[in-house]
């Protein structure tokens, strides 16, 4: 009896499996470390405004974002994208007023690195047959 899959398409749906998951983990230790490089730069210690609960929020919130982006570009959803920004706005509109500037920050870097790497995952998955 022969399998529906062949020994190389199994291993082509493994090695994308793999890389998807890769994919995955590398959006969040990026976006982790772009965020801490640039929007918490020098907010430590006696200099944070922003207490350590909402740091913690958005931290959830943001790796969130990093796998509903992945999940939508790699679905080819991108339109759906649109959900981020309003149920993001609608459940921290309180902080948002209170500091603007630092959610906003937070929000585009994470987003913007998230959709750049979730794209160039889209094309590594593209080349392998």
């Amino acid at each position: 009896m022969e399998s529906i899959l062949t020994i190389s398409q199994t291993d082509n749906i493994l090695v994308k499996a793999i890389i998807v998951i890769i994919g995955y983990f590398a959006t969040f230790f990026i976006t982790n470390l772009l965020i801490k490089k640039i929007v918490l730069k020098g907010k430590t210690g006696a200099n944070v405004d922003i207490d350590k609960k909402t740091i913690r929020d958005g931290y959830i919130i943001g790796k969130c974002e990093n796998i509903i982006i992945l999940s939508f570009v790699l679905a080819g959803e991108v339109t759906g994208l649109a959900l981020i920004f309003a149920a993001k706005s609608l459940a921290r509109q309180k902080d948002i007023n209170d500091n603007a500037g630092f959610f906003l920050a937070g929000t585009m870097i994470n987003f913007t690195a998230s959709l750049v790497l979730a794209f160039i995952l889209k094309f590594i998955l593209s080349q392998i047959p």
